[in-house]
C-alpha cells in the first residue's frame, strides 16, 4: 500500500548533473524523513462535545491510497499510519486509485451524541462507508452517485451519515471513495449537529431555489419575447438558460433527489451533455448578437466558430458517459471562451457596440463566482455562505447582464431601424419629388407631342396652314356658332392662277416653293385668331373670316389678292408674267334666317372664284348669301 504522495522525477539538467547534485540529494532525503514522520504521526480522535455544533476536519482523518482497489475495511483498519492534510477541502482530482479516509471519533459527554458526517460533494460517484465500535458488528452503507437515490443514508441531496456515540464511547470512522471514470474532485467535509445540519440543508434548499426560480423566471419571460419578436438570439437564450438550469440542478445532486425514477447513468450523463450545450448554446447567442461586427471582419467570425467547435470537442465525450474525460475537456475550453468573450466585448464596445459591455460584465460576474467559490475551497478566503454559492451568484448575474445586454441589443436594433425607416422615408419623398417632377415633365412631353401630333393631323405638311379635314370641321362649327350667336360669317377661296402651268414650266419644286411663299404671305395678314387659312386643294386655299362690316371684309381680302401679286414670282403662262390668285368670297349676315349650312356656304363661295376667273382672274369676286323666303322655309 504506497502513500498519497508520491516522488516526481526531476527533469535533467547540466546544472543538476555538478555539484549540486549531492546537495540536492541529501535536502530530499530530508524531506521525505519528515513526510513519512507525519504520516506516522496518526491524528488524536475528534472530541464530539455539546457545544460544537460545526466542526471542520483538516487535520482529523488519514488519507489512504488503494492503487489497486482492492483493500477491504478491515485492512485499512489494521493500517498503523496514513496522510493527513491541513487544508479545508480534500482534492482528488483525477486518479485510477480508490481512496480510504480514516476518522476517529468520541463522545467524552455524559450522554448520548449524535452529529451528521456531511461530505458536501453531491457527485461522488461511489462511497462506501464504516463505523467501526469497539466489540459491535460493523455498520455498513454503501451509496453514491451511481447507484440508486434510495442507498442514501438521509434523503438529501448530498451525502450525509448519522455518527451515534454513546456517552465515553469512541468509534473509527472509514471511508472508501471510488470514481466510474477517474474523477473524484473536490472533498469538504463537517461534522454537523442536526440541527445545523437542517439549518444548513434549508438554507442550500432556499437559495436553490431561489436561483432556479430566477432563472426560470428569465426563460419563461424572454421566451414570451421569442414568440413575439421571433429573434434567433432570444431562442439562443432561452435553450442556453434551459441548458444552465439543467446542469446546476443536475450537479447539486437535486436531480438524482427529485428524479429517483430515473436511472443514475442517465442523469450523469445529462449533466455532461448540458453542461458542454451551455457553452455552445453561450456561443452562438454571442454570435448571433455580435453578427454585425463579425459580418465585417471574417477572421473574427472564423475565430468564434473555432472557439465554438472547441467548446463542442467535450460532446461525445459527454454521449459515451466519460465524466473524467468530459471535465478534461470542457474546463480548459469554458476557461478559454470566457476570456474570448471578455476580449471580444472590449473590443466591440471599443467599436461602438455599447451593449456588449454587459456580456463583458457578465463573463466577469461569472469568472470572479469561479475564482472565489475556488479560492474559498483552497482556504485562500474566509469560509463565508455566500462564497460557498460563488458560482451560482455569477450564473445568475452573467444571466442578468446577458438579458439586458439582449434588451438593449434589441433597442438598438429598434433605433437602427427607426432610423433606417427614416432615411426610408426620407429617400422615398425624395424619390416622390423626383418622380413627380419626371412625371411633369413626361406630361409636359406628352402633352407637347400631343399637340404636335393633333397639329399635325390638321396641318399641311408643304404649307402649314390647316388641312381640308380641319376645314371642314371648322366650317360647321362656325356655322353652328354663328347660328346661335346670330353673327355674319364669311367664306373666301382662292387659288393661284394657271398654276398646272406653272408647274409644267418651273417644275413641281418650284410650285412648292410657290405655295409655301403664297401661304406664309397670307399668313402674316391674319391678324386674329379666329381668322385660319386652310389648303383645300392642290393650289386651292380657303379663309374663314368674323366680320359685321362686309366692306371691310372685302378690303382685307383686296390686300391679300395685291400681297400676292406684289411678291413678283415669275410665272410666263400668266397675265402679267407674275404669280396671281382669284379670290371668291361668300357672306352670310343671318345664318339662321337663311338656313345655310357648310356645303351651300362652300358652293357660294366657289361661284364666287369660279366668276372671278371668268372675269379675268387675279381679282376678288363677292357677293351676300340671301335669306330664304318663309314658303321656301317651310318647302
Amino acid at each position: 500500500m504506497s502513500r498519497l504522495l508520491k516522488p516526481y522525477p526531476m527533469r535533467s539538467s547540466p546544472l543538476f548533473q555538478t555539484s549540486l547534485l549531492p546537495w540536492l540529494h541529501l535536502l530530499l532525503g530530508w524531506m521525505l524523513l519528515c513526510l513519512c514522520g507525519a504520516a506516522q504521526a496518526a491524528p488524536a480522535a475528534v472530541a464530539l462535545r455539546e457545544g460544537s455544533s460545526r466542526l471542520a476536519l483538516a487535520g482529523h482523518y488519514e488519507i489512504f491510497e488503494d492503487p489497486s482497489r482492492t483493500l477491504t475495511a478491515a485492512q485499512v483498519d489494521e493500517s498503523t499510519y496514513g496522510w493527513t492534510t491541513q487544508r479545508h477541502v480534500l482534492n482528488l482530482g483525477h486518479s485510477t486509485s480508490a481512496w480510504w479516509l480514516r476518522l476517529r471519533v468520541a463522545n467524552p459527554e455524559s450522554a448520548a451524541i449524535t452529529r451528521i458526517l456531511d461530505l458536501q460533494n453531491p457527485r461522488l460517484d461511489d462511497i462506501e462507508f464504516n463505523l467501526i465500535r469497539p466489540g459491535q458488528p460493523r455498520q455498513s452503507i454503501h451509496t453514491g452517485d451511481r447507484l440508486p437515490y434510495g442507498t442514501r443514508a438521509i434523503q438529501y441531496h448530498g451525502f450525509a451519515f448519522p455518527i451515534t456515540l454513546a456517552p465515553g464511547e469512541s468509534a473509527q470512522v472509514l471511508i472508501r471513495l471510488d470514481s466510474h471514470d477517474g474523477y473524484f474532485g473536490l472533498l469538504p467535509m463537517a461534522l454537523l449537529s442536526e440541527p445545523v445540519f437542517q439549518q444548513d440543508t434549508q438554507r442550500h434548499t432556499l437559495l436553490c431555489g431561489l436561483y432556479y426560480g430566477a432563472l426560470l423566471i428569465l426563460l419563461l419571460y424572454h421566451l414570451c419575447l421569442l414568440g413575439s419578436t421571433r429573434d434567433a438570439a432570444f431562442a439562443w437564450y432561452v435553450c442556453y438558460l434551459g441548458f444552465l438550469v439543467a446542469t446546476r440542478f443536475a450537479m447539486e445532486g437535486h436531480a438524482s433527489q427529485y428524479f429517483t425514477a430515473l436511472p443514475p447513468d442517465w442523469i450523469n450523463q445529462g449533466l455532461l451533455l448540458c453542461y458542454s450545450m451551455s457553452a455552445v448554446l453561450f456561443g452562438l447567442m454571442l454570435m448571433s448578437n455580435l453578427k454585425t461586427l463579425l459580418v465585417q471582419h471574417p477572421w473574427l467570425q472564423r475565430t468564434c466558430w473555432a472557439v465554438l467547435a472547441l467548446n463542442a470537442v467535450p460532446l461525445p465525450m459527454a454521449l459515451m458517459g466519460s465524466y473524467s474525460g468530459t471535465l478534461k475537456l470542457a474546463m480548459p475550453a469554458t476557461m478559454l471562451s470566457i476570456a474570448f468573450v471578455m476580449g471580444m466585448s472590449v473590443w466591440a464596445w471599443r467599436v461602438g457596440m455599447r451593449h456588449t459591455r454587459y456580456f463583458l460584465a457578465g463573463s466577469t460576474c461569472m469568472l470572479t463566482g469561479l475564482l472565489a467559490e475556488r479560492l474559498r475551497l483552497e482556504s485562500a478566503l474566509p469560509d463565508h455562505p455566500l462564497l460557498a454559492y460563488g458560482v451560482a451568484i455569477g450564473s445568475v448575474l452573467e444571466a442578468l447582464f446577458i438579458a439586458i445586454a439582449l434588451a438593449e441589443g434589441m433597442n438598438r436594433m429598434k433605433a437602427d431601424k427607426l432610423h433606417a425607416e427614416q432615411q426610408a422615408r426620407e429617400a422615398q419623398a425624395l424619390l416622390n419629388d423626383e418622380l413627380g417632377r419626371l412625371v411633369q415633365e413626361r406630361t409636359l412631353e406628352l402633352e407637347s407631342a400631343n399637340q404636335r401630333l393633333t397639329t399635325l393631323s390638321i396641318t399641311d405638311e408643304l404649307t402649314g396652314a390647316y388641312n381640308r379635314r380641319h376645314f371642314q370641321e371648322q366650317l360647321a362649327e362656325r356655322i353652328a356658332q354663328a347660328r346661335r350667336s346670330d353673327d355674319a360669317i364669311g367664306l373666301c377661296l382662292f387659288d393661284l392662277d394657271h398654276f398646272k402651268g406653272y408647274n409644267d414650266r418651273y417644275g413641281h419644286p418650284a410650285g412648292d416653293e410657290v405655295l409655301r411663299r403664297v401661304s406664309s404671305t397670307v399668313s402674316r395678314h391674319l391678324k386674329r385668331s379666329v381668322d385660319r387659312l386652310y389648303r383645300v386643294g392642290g393650289e386651292e386655299f380657303a379663309l374663314l373670316i368674323s366680320s359685321a362690316d362686309h366692306t371691310l371684309g372685302d378690303r382685307f381680302i383686296e390686300e391679300l389678292r395685291t400681297s400676292i401679286h406684289a411678291l413678283g414670282l415669275p410665272h410666263e403662262r400668266n397675265e402679267g408674267g407674275v404669280v396671281t390668285a382669284s379670290f371668291g368670297l361668300a357672306w352670310c349676315s343671318d345664318v339662321a334666317r337663311a338656313q345655310i349650312d357648310a356645303e351651300s356656304l362652300y358652293r357660294a363661295a366657289d361661284e364666287m372664284l369660279y366668276q372671278a376667273k371668268a372675269l379675268g382672274r387675279n381679282r376678288v369676286e363677292s357677293s351676300e348669301v340671301a335669306p330664304r323666303p318663309p314658303s321656301a322655309r317651310r318647302a
